[in-house]
Formats: structure tokens, C-alpha cells, sequence
């Protein structure tokens, strides 16, 4: 049924989201596929004018999901189809309890990325979060039930921000995986980024505040990713943990090979 409705998909439809195919797959295959009222749409003459990557969804998962059809849609309908203002993951968050209002948005950043990290998503210093690592709103939801205290790495990221100009979702995945090692010596690094305490060459709460800052005045074509952050401060991390001396934080190159990216110790 999904192929015969392709079959009459309207000409210049817009183009098909992978990324958004992929986690509908995901969804099907796990049953966590949902109906949520949102309709799959035909024109007054059968055209299939909304719901293209649903359709690909379900061919590419092998198996059927229910959905709504609506048919009948005027030619004018398509004038103001999907101009509204969609609710996105920060929404849903707050809609269903799972975050307050002031940390929807970081507490799904935190999550989109820990899972990227505990998935091996996040390999070198330069990996970029997006496209297969975007995670449907099921898979959001779940994501955050299953890590403890996220709401909490939330506002801690976000108070930390303050002092350390690297992206909140990098923070809070730090404050995370740190917690689970040791919490004296989590509460100690934070602490020491917040107090600018540094002790001259070689520290590396120093070689990171210097990094950061060399990075930030670079301009926006050297804006730091979660990637490279998460770098930086596991790096850091682990120099702090083995009292190691640590002048650079070196992220490679194209060329060269960009720099892996350190599980804490």
C-alpha cells in the first residue's frame, strides 16, 4: 500500500528527510511506533500531497504501521499545508513532564548527545551530532527517563556555561559520565573551572581556559562542536585524575587525522 501511494506522489514534493526516514524505521521495528493523528494526506484527485517519508518508512522497515488517511484535500490546502508552528523535541519534553520549561532544550541536547557517546557515535575530536545521530521524539523520551539526574546536568551545564564557553550539551554529557566515576573529584573540577583556579604551565584547568578562549576569538569558523568539547574536557579530565602535566589540546587535522576522543578515567 505504501508503494502504491509513492506511486502518486504530487510532482516538486519536497525533498525526502533521511534522517527522519531512518528514525520512523526505528520506531516501526521497535514498536514504538505511534499514532499521534497526524495524517497522511491525498488531493481531491488521489495525489499523495503529505506523508512521503512515512511511506518510505514503512517499505524501509519491512513492515506495516497504522496511520490516518485523509483524502479529499483541496488545491488551495496546499497553499497553507504544514505553515504552522510545529512542536519540536523541546515541546514534547515539556508537554509530557519528562523536563521543565527552562531545560527542555538542554536537557534534550544533553541526551541527543550522551547517547551519540555511549553509542560510538562520537569517535575524534571534529565528529559532528546530526543526521543518523538525531533521535525520534519516542527515542528522546526514552533517553531521558533512562539517564539518572539528567535535569540536574542540565542546570549544572548551564550554570557552568558561565564560565567555560563550551556548547551545554558537552558539559552535562562531562558532568554525566565524571559523576559516575568519582562525585568528590567531579564537584573538585567544576569547581576549579568556576573559581579559575590554575597553577601556572602545564595545568590543565589553564591549557583548557586558554584553548577555549583561543578558539572563541578565532570566530565563528572555529565555533566549537560537542564533539571537540567532549574532547576537551575528557582530556582535561583524565591530566587532572593522573596529575599529568598537559600544555596542548591538539584536535589533528583533515590531514593529519583528527585527534580520538579519550573515555574518562
Amino acid at each position: 500500500m505504501a508503494v502504491s501511494w509513492l506511486a502518486a506522489n504530487i510532482d516538486r514534493n519536497r525533498n525526502v528527510k533521511k534522517s527522519r526516514i531512518n528514525g520512523y524505521v526505528r520506531d516501526i521495528q521497535s514498536d514504538n511506533w505511534v499514532l499521534t493523528g497526524e495524517a497522511i494526506k491525498f488531493d481531491t484527485t488521489g495525489r499523495l500531497i503529505d506523508g512521503q517519508n512515512r511511506c518510505h518508512a514503512i517499505i524501509g522497515a519491512g513492515m506495516g504501521a497504522w496511520v490516518l488517511v485523509v483524502r479529499g484535500i483541496s488545491e488551495e490546502a496546499l497553499v497553507v499545508l504544514d505553515s504552522g508552528s510545529a512542536r519540536n523535541t523541546g515541546d514534547m519534553l515539556i508537554i509530557t513532564g519528562l523536563a521543565e520549561k527552562a531545560d527542555a532544550k538542554d536537557v534534550g541536547a544533553i541526551a541527543r548527545l550522551h547517547v551519540a557517546w555511549k553509542a560510538g557515535d562520537v569517535k575524534h575530536a571534529a565528529s559532528h551530532i546530526g543526521g543518523s545521530s538525531q533521535l525520534t521524539k519516542t527515542e528522546m523520551a526514552e533517553a531521558v527517563m533512562a539517564i539518572p539526574n539528567i535535569d540536574f546536568a542540565a542546570r549544572h551545564a548551564r550554570l557552568m556555561y558561565r564560565y567555560l564557553r563550551l556548547p551545554v550539551s558537552a558539559l552535562g554529557v562531562a558532568f554525566l559520565e565524571f559523576s559516575e566515576l568519582d562525585v568528590d573529584d567531579t564537584a573538585e573540577f567544576f569547581n576549579r573551572i568556576r573559581d579559575g583556579i590554575q597553577n601556572g604551565p602545564g595545568d590543565p584547568f589553564l591549557t583548557l581556559s586558554r584553548r577555549v578562549s583561543n578558539d572563541l576569538q578565532a570566530g565563528a569558523s572555529r565555533r566549537i562542536l560537542p564533539g571537540q568539547a567532549l574532547f576537551y574536557l575528557f582530556r582535561t579530565w583524565n591530566a587532572y585524575r593522573a596529575n599529568e602535566s598537559l600544555v596542548k589540546l591538539q584536535i589533528g587535522s583533515p590531514q593529519a587525522g583528527f585527534t580520538p576522543v579519550p573515555a574518562p578515567r
